[in-house]
């Protein structure tokens, strides 16, 4: 969980309580949304920060870091436009996610993770290229800043899977679905500077195979039908992956670098997952962040996830929780009553000033429809320590409301502090590349995997390995420990 520094105004273009979060660029004349490229430039420019932020920051890596950007250029120098302004950023986030600005391409940890070649890798950034170098990007951006906050929040009040899946992978800033033809179209031009570049062209198809494989097992887990983020503002189908593969084929599939050994061994060691130091950890029914100092607890049969924008939790029957922290200078009932009830497009009022275990606090609720019946919004907001601010939003069908009280009341109670010595913080789970022995198989490698479950699944699709195949014996793979 990141800390909010800010609780930005809700977006206008949000005139229906809870509406998805979606938000529709302006238009006027010229370029794709009427704007110039120095205007699209100059938006890119205005959501960077919020891009890296809401993705945990960049990596603090200076050789991968260096080795991403080795790739960038590479595909560059080969592009029709290789002096073209544009960067590239690796996030430290665990989602598996790719993204494109004006000017701005980044990648995170999470997607790393799951590549196996650098020609996969550089399948992925060759294809965000291509949404900058056609403007997809411009139409795509939201106006203005998202309220981070109202955006979490109004992902778990929508009620539908897609929003519901958003809160699932982070909520972060959200950049519209490009369309499928934009998509093809990113797909034809990433495909071409594989091949341009020198690298394998069969690079991104391969990629595209994995994610999706990859996809299926998350939803398969979760018990969702819905995508995870990057397949979200990135459509994915067997008919992309057999394009991508065709004009693979078109341009010299047999031929290019695919650099599989080499980009393995740039990423061995690398954090898998959340970090606990930096982003806190579940353990159980408590949430423990023991860098920033504080734990609580969600009530029974409460699933939580820690998100790098919030910890959400949901229950089995539909209620949900959203906990975030926010620097403002203003008292908690201040904050509950003007910008918290903005960002939501609701009016948690009248809020009242409380306190929690000596601290103050506030509280204000609100009824709301929404596509799965009414609900009923809580907003709980404790001043912990000057102007640091954490907040509590609970979302329960109306028909709950009642019983849940005193769960939410003892759960909103439980926040405290903690001593990072007492935390017993696990460490890290790591990439762990090795050699396969001649006695090795799938399944007794996916033993290692820091998994609870679906150990040889993750551990095939991690590796690209089919069902019907074994490991090789002296080849590279990737373990999670």
């Amino acid at each position: 969980m990141g800390i909010l520094k800010f609780i930005g105004r809700a977006a206008k273009e949000l005139s229906v309580v809870f509406a998805a979060l979606a938000i529709t660029a302006c238009a006027s004349t010229g370029g794709p949304l009427g704007l110039s490229e120095a205007q699209e430039k100059a938006i890119g420019e205005q959501q960077h920060p919020q891009i890296v932020a809401a993705f945990g920051g960049e990596m603090d890596d200076p050789h991968l870091t260096a080795y991403v950007n080795g790739i960038f250029d590479r595909l560059m120098s080969a592009s029709e436009q290789p002096n073209a302004d544009i960067d590239i950023y690796l996030l430290d986030s665990p989602i598996v996610n790719a993204m494109a600005l004006p000017g701005h391409v980044y990648v995170t940890r999470g997607l790393m993770s799951l590549a196996s070649s650098e020609a996969e890798l550089a399948g992925v950034i060759g294809h965000e290229i291509g949404h900058i170098f056609k403007r997809h990007t411009a139409k795509r951006v939201s106006r203005g800043n998202l309220a981070q906050i109202g955006a979490v929040a109004a992902a778990i009040l929508t009620g539908d899977a897609d929003t519901a899946q958003m809160v699932g992978q982070g909520a972060q800033l959200y950049l519209l679905r490009f369309s499928r033809s934009q998509e093809y179209e990113s797909d034809l031009i990433g495909t071409r500077l594989l091949g341009a570049s020198g690298y394998n062209p069969l690079g991104a198809a391969q990629f595209l195979n994995t994610l999706g494989a990859w996809s299926n097992l998350e939803m398969q887990i979760a018990g969702v039908q819905e995508p995870p983020e990057y397949l979200k503002t990135h459509p994915n189908s067997a008919n992309r992956v057999q394009r991508a593969a065709q004009e693979a084929n078109a341009i010299g599939a047999g031929g290019g670098d695919v650099i599989r050994n080499g980009y393995l061994k740039r990423i061995d060691g690398m954090i898998y997952g959340d970090d606990p130091m930096k982003q806190g950890f579940i353990r159980g029914r408590d949430f423990i962040h023991p860098t920033i100092g504080i734990a609580f607890t969600v009530p029974q049969g409460f699933q939580m996830r820690n998100t790098s924008q919030a910890v959400v939790a949901q229950s089995q029957s539909g209620a949900q929780m959203q906990f975030t922290g926010a620097n403002v200078e203003q008292s908690p009932t201040q904050i509950i009553d003007g910008p918290l009830s903005e960002s939501l497009g609701v009016q948690l009022s009248p809020s009242r000033a409380i306190n929690i275990n000596g601290r103050n606090a506030a509280v204000g609720q609100a009824r709301a429809d929404t596509q799965g019946g009414q609900v009923d919004v809580t907003a709980y907001v404790i001043q912990w320590q000057g102007t640091m601010n954490y907040i509590f939003l609970w979302v329960t069908p109306a028909n709950q409301t009642r019983g849940l009280q005193q769960p939410i009341a003892q759960s909103v109670q439980s926040l405290r502090t903690i001593d990072a010595r007492s935390a017993n913080t696990p460490p890290a789970r790591r990439i762990d590349i090795v050699t396969v022995q001649s006695s090795d198989r799938a399944s007794s490698l996916a033993n290692y995997m820091a998994f609870p479950s679906y150990k040889e699944e993750r551990f095939r699709i991690m590796n690209g390995l089919p069902s019907n195949q074994e490991v090789q014996p002296g080849s590279l793979v990737k373990l999670v420990r």
